[in-house]
């Protein structure tokens, strides 16, 4: 092809791609305003009727209702989708790390469709992080169907995250921000370029549908000085305490649940009764609790009752994320982190009843702490506050909150919610420079055909069976296939020449220090490899029969690496026709 023909190609496959992100953008804002009016429709049809019933009937219908209907989606995941029983966030970073196919068809519209009647029970959960699977999954679902190259592909998922974030909160800022800081991890120009395409047309979507107001209206906050800081700090310092502590307890009391109660259904049950329970206790606190947390920045409330809801409120997210009950992360962030700021500032006003403390500007700051407390992301704390409520007057006091409570829940937990997640999942991310065996399996790189030798055969049959070959040891395998041990090529000769060639093989056959399933992540092969001292590892079948499939050589991983790495550098060279906007 002429240079000239070449460019023209590449000039409509960024048109192309330019207005793929834009629809996708467009379709990603339109499903969240649709979700939006789910979870508005099931809070009216389960708990909200609970709530309202004025019989003594009351306290039953609002335990029963949550634990019915996790009960009920517990199921269904399990026998339809189960991947969409993970956590969200975790998800759609090990889509974007490891295989786009993690978000599938079924997951994402049982999200789609679940997740309100969850939140719409009472589950003190947010609608935003199903979001963000939603609209990654629509975004990388399109890309697939067009038949884009994989790397396109997966640079669709953070396109898809901003998209989401930015239509549900009416945030494009904070949604490619977070895009940026939670699920790329790096500053990557094509990916970043297509996550802010993605996110304006979502936002713009949101701002025709519901025109455009903030999530959370509140009036202008204010704060007093140099000093008025102390009570930001503490702030800060709480937020980063308490959101650390309920990130080690849900990892703790996920660990005990399974034992305790290992029916994921069961276990959904009983969480979403425990929840109803505290519901009786503190009934704002069930459901996603927009209204309320507006309530606070508006300056509403009393030490007391804020207290109390932020108690109730984080017990319920610790059980609702331990049991199994699904939602998202965001929303539940936000309420803890306003509850608790009213709480501290309502509090502060009877110590220091003259030092003219806004309430308001207080649970504003603690919602940016909390969010970045738990979720590890400084900016996007930062930014979500400031695009969802339109107020620029705590940008400092809420900078000092959102680094200290990063800071303090670091120290309490060293993993983000996130990482805890995808660790407890066994998914460790790729380094910076991808190995091209990160996500290669022992079944991946091995020869698929090695030289076997029977058990039961003598050894001049087998020395004729591996004549001019010249492998140091053979698997030996039973009448069944399965793997019995290995033979070296010396021990064959030397038993030829010393006369014994009607011996049997199992004679001489010895066990192998390591054994692989097809199955095993090939980087922990290389590992164990490693660790035991060896350079060759028979791999066996991964349904434990114990049947012989393969055998890993250090030639095997070299032509695997080789392998992999040209597939990868053909993705490059295909996908290198798009845009910045493409992927990377």
């Amino acid at each position: 092809m002429t240079p000239a023909l070449v460019e023209r190609i590449r000039a409509g496959s960024r048109r192309f791609l330019l207005a793929t992100l834009v629809g996708i953008g467009a379709l990603c804002g339109l499903a969240a305003f649709v979700f939006h009016a789910l979870v508005r429709a099931m809070t009216s049809l389960l708990i909200g009727p609970a709530l309202d019933h004025a019989g003594p009937a009351r306290p039953l219908l609002v335990v029963a209702t949550p634990a019915a209907a996790a009960f009920g989606i517990a199921l269904l995941i399990r026998r339809w989708a189960p991947g969409a029983g993970g956590a969200n966030l975790a998800r759609v970073r090990r889509a974007y790390g490891q295989d786009p196919g993690l978000l599938d068809f079924r997951s994402v519209t049982a999200t789609f469709f679940l997740t309100p009647v969850s939140l719409g029970s009472g589950a003190p959960l947010g609608p935003e992080g199903p979001i963000v699977v939603v609209a990654s999954g629509l975004a990388a679902g399109i890309a697939r169907t067009l038949r884009l190259p994989r790397k396109v592909v997966r640079g669709m998922i953070p396109a898809g995250t901003a998209a989401g974030i930015a239509a549900i909160f009416n945030a494009p800022i904070t949604g490619v921000v977070f895009a940026l800081e939670e699920v790329l991890g790096t500053a990557e120009k094509g990916v970043l370029g297509g996550a802010i395409v993605a996110a304006v047309a979502a936002a713009v979507v949101e701002t025709v549908l519901l025109g455009g107001r903030p999530v959370l209206a509140a009036p202008p906050s204010s704060w007093s000085g140099v000093r008025a800081l102390v009570g930001f700090a503490l702030l800060g310092i709480l937020a980063g305490a308490t959101s650390g502590i309920a990130m080690r307890a849900i990892e703790r009391l996920r660990q005990r649940m399974r034992v305790w109660l290992p029916s994921t259904a069961v276990r959904a049950a009983a969480g979403g009764a425990l929840i109803g329970l505290l519901g009786l206790l503190s009934p704002r606190i069930l459901g996603v609790g927009y209204g309320t947390v507006g309530y606070w920045l508006r300056g509403g409330g009393a030490a007391a009752p804020a207290a109390l809801a932020f108690g109730a409120k984080t017990a319920g997210f610790v059980i609702a994320l331990s049991c199994g009950v699904i939602g998202g992360t965001f929303a539940p962030s936000l309420f803890m982190g306003a509850a608790l700021g009213a709480a501290l500032a309502h509090g502060m006003r009877h110590v220091f009843p003259g030092a003219g403390i806004d309430s308001g500007a207080y649970a504003l700051a603690g919602m940016g702490a909390f969010f970045a407390g738990v979720l590890r992301c400084p900016i996007a704390a930062v930014l979500i506050v400031v695009e969802v409520t339109g107020d620029y007057a705590l940008v400092l006091p809420l900078m000092l909150s959102v680094a200290l409570a990063m800071t303090v829940s670091r120290l309490v937990s060293p993993r983000n919610m996130v990482e805890q997640q995808m660790r407890e999942e066994g998914f460790v991310e790729a380094d910076s420079v991808p190995d091209p065996l990160s996500n290669a399996r022992a079944g991946d790189v091995m020869s698929r055909a090695p030289i076997a030798i029977a058990s039961s055969a003598d050894v001049l049959g087998a020395a004729r069976g591996v004549a001019g070959t010249r492998h140091h040891f053979y698997p030996v395998v039973d009448d069944a296939g399965r793997f019995a041990g290995l033979v070296s090529s010396d021990a064959i000769d030397e038993a030829v020449r010393d006369g014994r060639a009607e011996a049997l093989v199992s004679e001489l056959q010895t066990p192998a220090p390591l054994v692989a399933r097809e199955d095993e992540p090939a980087r922990d092969l290389i590992a164990r490899m490693a660790a035991a001292g060896v350079t060759r590892c028979p791999v066996v079948a991964a349904d434990g029969s114990g049947r012989l499939t393969g055998f890993v050589s250090p030639s095997d991983l070299l032509e695997a690496r080789i392998r992999r790495t040209r597939a990868a550098e053909t993705d490059d060279a295909i996908a290198s026709g798009p845009p910045a906007v493409g992927a990377g």
